[in-house]
């Protein structure tokens, strides 16, 4: 897939409630991301990290992890959310956003893995926008060597 058609792809997937089969099985747990990571080879392994949750100044606390780890020389992700004008902004290596390649060659493998898990059954249904990001980046992370992350977790409503 290409770069465009992969967020193109992604975006479409906003309104998973829409869908009565989405609706009947959305649990809002951990089923879906638990086995896109085993079967991805547990990419969240790879790294240390750290998850911040919170109502308020997530995305600032966030930042300033991410600035001290790499002033401390480790080579760090951070995975934020939303994004304000692209999505690359909420994947980032060593303070640069995931480059359009790297986004589109991640997520291509991914959508191949949620498609091999659909057939087989082992997802009740396609994973969430925020599930299928979240996946994407622990993947570029452990692809890219990433030594950190800094993750903001999703509550609720992701």
């Amino acid at each position: 897939m290409t770069y465009e058609e992969s967020v193109r792809y992604l975006l479409s997937l906003g309104r998973e409630l829409a869908s009565p089969q989405q609706a009947s099985v959305a649990k809002f747990d951990l089923v879906n991301i638990t086995r896109l990571c085993e079967r991805l080879g547990q990419p969240q392994r790879a790294f240390q990290s750290v998850h911040i949750a919170g109502t308020n100044g997530k995305g600032s606390t966030a930042a300033m992890l991410d600035s001290i780890l790499r002033a401390a020389g480790l080579r760090a992700g951070l995975y934020t959310s939303p994004h304000l004008e692209r999505i690359n902004e909420r994947i980032r290596l060593d303070g640069r956003e995931i480059s359009d390649v790297d986004f589109a060659g991640t997520f291509t493998h991914l959508r191949k893995v949620i498609e091999e898990l659909l057939a087989v059954g082992k997802l009740a249904a396609h994973p969430t926008f925020f599930e299928c990001v979240t996946a994407l980046a622990f993947d570029f992370f452990a692809r890219a060597g990433a030594q950190f992350a800094v993750c903001e977790v999703g509550m609720g409503g992701g």
